[in-house]
């Protein structure tokens, strides 16, 4: 199977990009193929509520989503990988998955139908784990994104107390990036 991150941090090097390395590390070795595109490297404008998309699926847009998507839909697994932004996804992440609308098909029933992926959140903070509020909204949100896109859960993966731009990062002075390595060892065991 093919597993496709998508790093919704501006900061390359960074905790969440390095979670993401050590979860596609356990995918990898596992036998499955892996890709990750940085969205701190690759510009993805907001979706300008246009709807042009809607007449022929291409958005009027030209930017990193020409980079994202065929990756994207070439893969099976879609790893969404955030750090925590004032409670939610980073605005990146948002403005990517604002964007995936273009593929929207329409269905019979009246809503869109999207490509059929499975799905993984990875999301890190400076807060800790500790603090009940800290990955809560983002949860409910990437449930809800799944529910609705009608694609297979595989699981949340949050680290807390990581550090961030007011104090030292500290990833790696936790147990989040093994952690993040066995997740994805485990998914990829998982999957045929």
């Amino acid at each position: 199977m093919k597993f496709f991150a998508i790093v919704g941090s501006g900061r390359v090097g960074g905790n969440t990009d390095r979670l993401t390395d050590a979860f596609l590390k356990g995918a990898a070795e596992r036998g499955h193929q892996i890709a990750k595109l940085h969205l701190g490297e690759t510009e993805v404008r907001p979706c300008l509520g246009c709807n042009a998309c809607a007449q022929d699926g291409v958005c009027i847009q030209a930017d990193g989503m020409e980079r994202l998507l065929p990756a994207f839909l070439d893969c099976d697994v879609v790893v969404l990988a955030t750090p925590v932004y004032f409670w939610g996804i980073s605005a990146q992440l948002k403005a990517a998955i604002d964007r995936l609308y273009a593929l929207g098909e329409k269905d019979p029933k009246g809503y869109y139908r999207y490509p059929q992926k499975r799905c993984v959140l990875l999301a890190t903070a400076a807060d800790s784990d500790r603090h009940f509020w800290t990955f809560e909204l983002m949860e409910h949100y990437y449930r809800r994104l799944a529910r609705y896109l009608r694609w297979t859960d595989l699981g949340i993966l949050t680290a807390g107390g990581c550090g961030g731009t007011a104090v030292p990062r500290c990833i790696d002075t936790t147990d989040h990036l093994r952690r993040a390595y066995r997740f994805g060892q485990s998914v990829g065991a998982s999957l045929p």
